[in-house]
């Protein structure tokens, strides 16, 4: 008599302790892409989770984090203020903001993990989770995959991406120059452009003279070196890089908030899933 075989489980339901396992998994073997969807994460008391995406992003690994965009269950604190999220930004892990957002997804080309798990230290530490572990090649996969191509992506506004810290090299000292005038208020760009060639001309955010459109150099040469002393990303400045208005900024955040939302939402290039 043939012994039955019984078919693979396609998908698991897992408690607490497997979902976190699971996560730490599913970031460890991915070599393609992962997707980190989560709407509320502190990453600077996760150490150990840092040290997994960090290693996924050293292994070439495209990584993507969508956050539920800042509201008042959010709390007052910018989600995007914490320095371990900015230094994964600086390896290169892209961040989109998604308003609304209470979906947990997590998914690389390997395996999905549906879950009620926050990526925060109170989820991972002192609550009852669930999760459901989702391996590639099943319709439960391809149906997350659909799920986050048509609910997900379609409106996540991407938030710019931060440059590596450069290696702190003496600097020559900047040239005199005579004082310019402030351009034009009819040459300032618009705030209601929504295309990227409107900024093509951006204004330095400290002394508002114009220059290149740059999101990693919003300072024009003088300024920077001055800024260069302390190199404190969150300094407040005093006018927007993009339309020059009189606008609390910082390196950190050089837009206001008009023309930051005035950026090209995702494109399919730019995101995998």
């Amino acid at each position: 008599m043939t012994a039955v075989v019984p078919e693979k489980q396609r998908i698991a339901i897992i408690g607490s302790s497997e979902t976190q396992t699971n996560l730490s998994r599913l970031i460890t073997e991915a070599e393609q892409r992962l997707l980190l969807v989560s709407p509320y994460v502190q990453f600077d008391k996760l150490r150990k989770l840092v040290r997994e995406v960090q290693g996924a992003l050293a292994k070439g690994v495209s990584v993507t984090l969508v956050l539920r965009e800042k509201d008042f269950s959010t709390g007052k604190k910018d989600p995007l203020d914490s320095d371990a999220l900015t230094q994964l930004r600086q390896a290169n892990m892209k961040v989109l903001l998604v308003k609304d957002l209470h979906a947990k997804v997590y998914i690389s080309e390997k395996n999905a993990l549906l879950t009620s798990l926050n990526l925060l230290e109170s989820s991972i530490n002192n609550s009852i989770e669930i999760g459901t572990w989702i391996p590639s090649g099943t319709a439960e996969y391809a149906a997350v995959e659909a799920f986050l191509k048509s609910e997900i992506l379609p409106t996540a506004q991407v938030v710019p991406s931060l440059s590596a810290p450069a290696a702190k090299t003496p600097e020559p000292p900047a040239p005199k120059r005579e004082p310019r005038a402030a351009p034009a208020r009819e040459a300032r760009v618009p705030r209601q452009v929504a295309v990227p060639d409107a900024f093509a001309t951006g204004h330095c955010i400290r002394c508002r003279d114009g220059l290149e459109f740059n999101m990693d150099r919003p300072l024009c040469r003088g300024c920077f070196s001055s800024w260069k002393k302390y190199e404190d990303k969150n300094y407040a400045e005093k006018y927007c890089h993009g339309c020059g208005e009189p606008k609390k900024t910082s390196m950190a955040k050089p837009l206001c908030h008009p023309c930051f939302d005035a950026l090209p939402p995702p494109s399919d290039d730019d995101i995998e899933f």
